[in-house]
């Protein structure tokens, strides 16, 4: 990479994934119970960037006890490089880096405990927020609004851009039908499980995307706003997540996500002749076959004569499905609550949070017992 290059750092958080469904998982590039991204395992959050200095040092202040990791920037906010592994800071603690790949044996530029690199001689940088209050990244509402804004005119049902790729945020059996086919077409690529050798720089993420490309181009003299674009960089780069929880609604549906049970679901691929998989996993058959937003343009109801019963029965199974998300939104939709388990799961993870925030009040205010401490195991189930 050209010295000068890398202009800022990007902080993302991969939130832990703490729910879990009764359902078959969502096969992406190894498997994800509930379904929660094309291949990403985790959640992703935000937190914000920070300025790199001309010689290419950076100096910043991170939320402790988050499991983050770092993605360099150019000038346009595309990735450069990401970190590839993580790391966490408690509170009040410093940490310095010379590189990953750096020799493990030689220290920071200190000289006589001198800084002299640029961004050590000044306070710590404040992380700059990304286009508001840090927050689990949401597809629905972090990157739809921007396809409707300027592209859903040409991409919709029935127009002509629909030819090549449909980009409405009409909900699928997992997730909607434009992130669906941005991935399987291979406008946004990303990472799963592997590869585990060290990647040069400029190989995946934005800089290699399809979509930024057309755009960056011209596609049909659309001009996107800077925070639009910005936000369709970052998606991209942060491996293109969809949903912001791992949470579900619908425990015993495949994926996880899915309003129809699997009964409902394999009795759908029986009538227009498609196998469970096949309903499911749009990566491998045509597209997105259900259509949950507008059930009639569900594909996988193309087969099927529509003055057929077995049409009309499995319109009824698709528009079944339609009045379940109204009556209960999953976990990409506004009132979402997650089931049961889920919830006791919640519970139990906040009821961490508050004895683990009263030790740390008691260690720095010196008054940490034993019997404070007995009293804390017992609030989450443990006797002596």
């Amino acid at each position: 990479v050209e010295a000068g290059t890398v202009k800022a750092v990007r902080v993302v958080e991969a939130i832990s994934k703490r729910g879990l469904s009764r359902a078959a998982e969502w096969a992406g590039l190894g498997g994800q119970n509930p379904g929660l991204n094309w291949l990403d395992f985790n959640p992703k959050q935000v937190l914000g960037t920070a300025p790199v200095e001309e010689d290419g040092s950076a100096y910043f202040a991170v939320p402790s006890d988050r499991f983050i990791y770092f993605q360099l920037l150019d000038e346009r906010g595309m990735m450069v490089q990401s970190m590839r592994s993580a790391t966490s800071a408690h509170s009040g603690e410093k940490l310095s880096c010379v590189g990953c790949h750096e020799s493990r044996h030689t220290a920071s530029p200190y000289a006589n405990r001198q800084p002299i690199s640029l961004a050590s001689r000044r306070a710590p940088s404040q992380l700059r927020p990304w286009h508001g209050p840090s927050r689990p990244f949401s597809y629905a509402t972090e990157i739809q609004p921007v396809l409707d804004k300027y592209c859903i005119e040409c991409h919709d049902y029935g127009k002509e851009g629909a030819k090549k790729v449909v980009l409405s945020g009409d909900k699928t059996s997992s997730f909607s039908v434009s992130y669906m086919e941005l991935w399987r077409k291979g406008y946004v690529g990303g990472l799963g499980a592997g590869p585990a050798g060290h990647l040069p720089p400029k190989v995946w993420g934005s800089h290699t995307s399809k979509l930024i490309e057309l755009l960056h181009g011209g596609h049909e003299n659309v001009e996107l706003d800077a925070e639009s674009m910005d936000r369709l960089i970052t998606w991209i780069d942060i491996n293109g997540p969809y949903y912001p929880t791992s949470y579900c609604a619908y425990p015993d549906n495949p994926p996880g996500r899915n309003p129809l049970g699997r009964g409902d679901t394999e009795r759908l691929g029986e009538l227009t002749g498609f196998s469970l998989p096949e309903v499911i996993w749009a990566h491998r058959s045509r597209g997105p076959m259900l259509n949950f937003t507008r059930p009639e343009l569900s594909l996988c109801l193309e087969s099927l004569s529509e003055d057929s019963q077995e049409y009309q029965k499995a319109l009824a199974l698709i528009r079944k499905g339609q009045a379940q998300l109204e009556k209960r939104p999953r976990a990409d939709m506004p009132g979402f609550v997650p089931w049961e388990r889920d919830l006791a799961r919640m519970a139990h993870l906040e009821k961490y949070r508050k004895i683990e925030a009263d030790s740390r009040k008691a260690i720095r205010e010196g008054t940490l017992s034993y019997e404070q401490d007995k009293e804390s195991y017992k609030q989450i189930g443990f006797e002596e």
